[in-house]
């Protein structure tokens, strides 16, 4: 790793870590009202919580920003482009009723960037849960992608040779969600995603939930290759969305001693202000789409010891003339931790 890539990966570190802080000080502030003695004792059979330690967990995580173009009249193959492998290595803690995680970037193999091509990338997620409610926060900005289908596109493409690179194509991404947790006296999402509770019993709970975003790509060229004589919107060179929309759903946590399964399943319309361009013109529109947002985990949690792997993600298809570009957005982490107990300082509650 160079000495300009480690300061640019430090700087990277100390905005996550401080968009990560304010962020959820300001949800924590929020999101604790309080609760009787006999919402507490009934919540207390199905959801175990840990008030005198504190824990913590390495984690490797992967994040990802794709873009999918597909055209609905089969004139030209769909493209489907990624970024090279996201990679973090992190050590998550929980203490003071807080969550927090904090990673670098693994440095890419040099195979894989002469074989997929190198992505500079600055990538914040964060997934907020607490007992009663849930947000994501994300900002992603990606530079340099490659194509994951050269087989379907480019017919006398080498399978031992580099895929089809885009250098030019940057993609963008604001995200906000937030959602509401009905059943929170007898189902723990925290307990699932961020272990700071354990669910003793099977349960789950609906969901209902917004979501507001910024999504935009830019290149020099086409990004629906292989084809000179295609139609002007085929020929999209940026685009730029502007979403706001409804999520109801549903979560479910299926319990069998220490182990858990949580599966998650979101979905709504949501109104999507476009604006693309191509070498021709300038188009906007305002139309109707649905977004799906998925969570699942599933692991181990015990009263010390905890593992497990997570997965969120969210999609939405925006509709420009014949082509629908979907854009997917996400983690994945596998964690591993262990519960302390409070000593000293630790012991005190500022939130």
């Amino acid at each position: 790793m160079t000495a300009k890539v480690f300061l640019q990966t430090l700087c990277n570190l100390k905005r996550a870590v401080f968009l990560t802080v304010v962020f959820r000080l300001v949800f924590v502030s929020f999101s604790l009202p309080a609760q009787t003695d006999h919402e507490e004792a009934g919540r207390s059979k199905y959801i175990q919580q840990f008030p005198d330690k504190f824990y913590l967990k390495p984690i490797l995580t992967v994040r990802n920003l794709d873009l999918k173009i597909r055209d609905r009249d089969g004139s030209t193959q769909t493209v489907i482009y990624e970024p090279t492998t996201n990679t973090y290595l992190g050590l998550g803690f929980y203490m003071f009723k807080l969550s927090v995680e904090l990673s670098l970037r693994l440095p890419v193999d040099d195979k894989d960037i002469e074989r997929y091509g190198e992505t500079s990338a600055f990538d914040f997620q964060s997934n907020i849960y607490s007992k009663r409610w849930g947000a994501d926060i994300a900002y992603q900005d990606y530079e340099g992608f490659y194509v994951r289908n050269p087989d379907d596109l480019f017919p006398s493409w080498n399978k031992d040779g580099p895929f089809p690179q885009r250098s030019d194509l940057e993609a963008r991404n604001f995200q906000l969600n937030g959602f509401y947790i009905f059943n929170h006296e007898k189902f723990s999402y925290r307990s699932s995603f961020i272990q700071a509770d354990k669910q003793l019993k099977s349960a789950g709970s609906f969901l209902l939930g917004t979501t507001l975003g910024i999504f935009k790509f830019e290149a020099d060229s086409a990004l629906v290759p292989g084809n000179t004589d295609a139609a002007l919107e085929e020929q999209i060179k940026a685009g730029r969305f502007a979403i706001l929309g409804l999520l109801p759903g549903y979560t479910y946590n299926f319990i069998v001693k220490d182990f858990y399964l949580n599966l998650s399943f979101s979905a709504g319309p949501a109104n999507v202000w476009t604006k693309y361009r191509t070498d021709a013109d300038v188009s906007t529109d305002s139309k109707v789409r649905p977004i799906v947002g998925v969570r699942a985990a599933f692991g181990y949690n015990s009263q010390r010891f905890f593992c497990g792997f997570s997965m969120v993600s969210q999609s939405i298809s925006y509709d420009v003339d014949k082509l629908d570009i979907n854009g997917q957005t996400g983690n994945a982490k596998l964690f591993f931790g262990y519960r302390f107990l409070e000593k000293g300082f630790m012991k005190e509650r500022f939130f």
